[in-house]
């Protein structure tokens, strides 16, 4: 295929110097034949070429070129927050043409009209279907939607929100779709009457093998030991100056392998790279997990996962692309479009377990894996092998090396999010009756590939029955449906309708009995939150904690085995959260509770949000305990008991110096205002900056309750 210069390109002149300005003259083959699709002049297009080949690139010409000649918007989704926030770093190369950048990706009950001031708009696809949701002025401006990773249409977590946003926004925007590995591409491109642009070309050659009894056969037949000890491919690679990533099932994998490999490569590391990861080393905070990390990270090894904070994740990600760090051991999540690519992968196992035992990882999240090998600029070749623990490594080549991926299949009629899109599309989306929202439903990828009238109309009526008979709608005589205050407020908060149900059910209890446990108990029996797994040597004692705790619950103890171990996993959740608004340290909570830092995070983020979309289901129905309601709300979100929550409010006032205060006599808005810069400087952490600020803040909040 001819290359095509950058100069020779039909768009703006501005687009082409931005190219240049980073050093691009020349575009890559699949980059070229895609922008000669008809992208430019409007076409909706679906790219799949190989991770590194310059898929991105394509969709920013794209976008630059068409909001300099035609205005409006483009917004990019992508799978993940950390992704958000890479694109977005990126794309700010294109302000220098007077393109204003933005990302956005929490808060789920937002209208962010500040975003209209803004031509380019990375979004999480929850945060954008959220957006969507509340109906901004904006919204009608957005001209092109790329959809970065569509392969996650297939996934079972993210799958039906992106195929909603597609549905949505397929006939009112110019769609650019991206992946690497997409089994059913035409399929697909058929469904968004999009080109289809396909290509196995890449920057960097890759090659592929299987790792057995000591050797890799390649996948052009050629053989090569490196000895019986499967680690001695990432060791090998640190010995030629190069970087691994390593790939397994599990956390626990993940860190034993990293800190295993650190004692082989550790012996690698010249002084300056030693003193180098000893600084990183000391920037993680310290934890039970941190521990086993920054052992690992001594030898030039860190290990990558969920249980990570999003800090940590990203400290380690930095240092591996400076060349700091040498191996990264991870769980398939690093592969899911962060872009880390090394000079070889190695993954270790084929196979995860899950709910039913040890299953097959399918082919597209192996090859998503393998195509993190090569880095442009830096390798003439990549590497990725699969270590074949049992069975035959020419079964594993075929499978995994020589395979197509399998094809992706809508996850539109799961039930959870089945029906918070039947309600998002009767309340926020106009559909006001069942043609209509049959009508809708034919436009998505689901129907398209299935065909299949029947079982969604099936679906689609027991639901409305479900709506109809909780008061989310009314359905006037002519079948028009009439959303109700509750099913417009539950899809404006981005809850599950069964979260909202269940909200609606304790105002009453709320009303009655207002107690921490009970609330907390009850945002953690949502399908909204995922809890905290109990172990079966920790049912007995929470199960004696519920017992004790009975008359603070708002839902009865179960009698029954089959929901017992779900019911005791949700008082273990809100012990937890419990423990955290009454101060508990949080190495003493990961420690007491066998959780991690990362899934902490998690689960405090989820149930703060829970907590204030509960908050506005019960002001729906009552207000004699919002008072109560908020004030819990803040004392979760900071983790403090009730006699803090003015000082938390202060700025750079967190719970750890708002006990300070509060211990050395601090202890309202006036005890701040009132005292001297000098006297606030003698509290554990605070500085003259923020002596200064919480002095000034705390005398204008005074001043403002005087006035009231």
């Amino acid at each position: 295929m001819p290359q095509v210069k950058v100069d020779d390109l039909p768009v703006s002149e501005k687009v082409r110097d931005v190219i240049k300005g980073r050093g691009i003259d020349t575009l890559y083959p699949p980059q070229a034949e895609a922008l000669k699709s008809g992208v430019l002049k409007g076409r909706n297009l679906l790219l799949s070429i190989p991770t590194a080949s310059g898929k991105t690139l394509v969709a920013e010409i794209v976008m630059a070129d068409k909001l300099l000649r035609e205005g409006g918007k483009a917004v990019y989704l992508v799978p993940l927050k950390a992704l958000a926030e890479e694109k977005y770093r990126e794309f700010r190369d294109w302000e220098r043409i007077g393109l204003r950048v933005a990302a956005t990706t929490g808060d789920y009950d937002s209208r962010d009209e500040w975003l209209s001031r803004y031509d380019i708009i990375v979004a999480t696809s929850e945060k954008f279907d959220s957006l969507l949701r509340h109906n901004p002025r904006w919204v009608k401006d957005v001209g092109l939607i790329v959809a970065d990773e569509v392969h996650l249409i297939g996934s079972q977590n993210r799958g039906a929100t992106l195929e909603m946003i597609l549905s949505l926004m397929k006939d009112r925007a110019q769609i650019i779709a991206l992946s690497a590995t997409v089994g059913n591409a035409r399929e697909l491109a058929e469904w968004l009457d999009a080109e289809l642009v396909v290509s196995d070309w890449r920057p960097v050659p890759l090659r592929k093998g299987v790792f057995h009894d000591g050797r890799v056969m390649w996948d052009d037949g050629s053989c090569e030991s490196f000895g019986r000890d499967w680690r001695n491919l990432a060791v090998d690679a640190v010995r030629r100056g190069k970087q691994a990533l390593v790939f397994v099932n599990s956390r626990r994998s993940a860190e034993k392998e990293a800190v295993e490999i650190s004692k082989l490569t550790g012996r690698l590391l010249s002084r300056s790279e030693r003193d180098e990861l000893a600084k990183l080393a000391d920037a993680m905070e310290s934890n039970p997990t941190n521990e086993r990390l920054k052992l690992a990270i001594k030898g030039g090894v860190a290990f990558h996962h969920a249980g990570l904070t999003h800090e940590e994740r990203r400290l380690i990600e930095d240092a591996f692309k400076d060349g700091v760090l040498k191996v990264i051991t991870a769980t398939p999540t690093l592969a899911a479009g962060v872009n880390v690519p090394a000079f070889r992968v190695v993954i270790r196992d084929v196979k995860r377990y899950s709910g039913f035992g040890w299953t097959d990882i399918p082919v597209l999240e192996i090859q998503q894996m393998m195509g993190r090998a090569g880095r442009p600029r830096y390798d003439v070749t990549g590497e990725a092998v699969i270590v074949v623990k049992v069975g035959s490594p020419e079964d594993v080549m075929e499978r995994y090396v020589r395979s197509e991926p399998e094809r992706l299949f809508s996850m539109l009629a799961g039930e959870n999010t089945f029906r918070s899109l039947i309600l998002a599309l009767i309340v926020s989306f106009g559909v006001r009756n069942f043609d209509e929202l049959i009508g809708f439903l034919e436009k998505t990828f689901y129907f398209h590939q299935r065909k299949d009238t029947m079982t969604i109309e099936s679906n689609a009526r027991r639901l409305i029955g479900f709506f109809i008979e909780n008061e989310f709608i009314d359905m006037e005589s002519d079948g028009t449906f009439q959303p109700s205050p509750l099913g417009r407020r539950t899809a404006q908060l981005y809850i599950d309708p069964l979260s909202a149900k269940r909200f609606s059910e304790v105002v009453e209890s709320i009303d009655e009995n207002p107690n921490p446990f009970g609330i907390l108990h009850t945002i953690a029996a949502t399908p909204d939150m995922t809890t905290v797994p109990i172990r079966k040597r920790e049912m007995e004692d929470y199960l004696d904690l519920a017992y004790e705790l009975e008359e603070d619950l708002y839902f009865e103890v179960p009698w029954e085995d089959y929901r017992m171990r779900s019911f005791l996993s949700q008082v273990k959740t809100a012990k937890i959260l419990l423990d955290w608004m009454n101060e508990v340290p949080e190495v003493r909570i990961y420690e007491t509770y066998s959780i991690e830092p990362g899934d902490f995070r998690r689960i405090l983020e989820t149930a703060d949000w829970l907590l204030y979309s509960l908050l506005e289901i019960y002001r729906l129905y009552s207000d004699s305990q919002i008072d109560y309601l908020r004030a819990l709300h803040i004392r979760l979100k900071k983790g403090v008991r009730e006699e803090l929550l003015d000082l938390v409010q202060l700025p750079g006032i967190g719970r750890k110096r708002a006990r300070a205060l509060y211990n050395a006599g601090f202890r309202s808005l006036e005890d701040v205002a009132s005292a001297s810069v000098a006297d606030l400087l003698k509290v554990e952490g605070i500085g003259l900056k923020i002596a200064e600020d919480i002095r000034k803040v705390a005398s204008k909040g005074t001043r403002m309750g005087t006035a009231g």
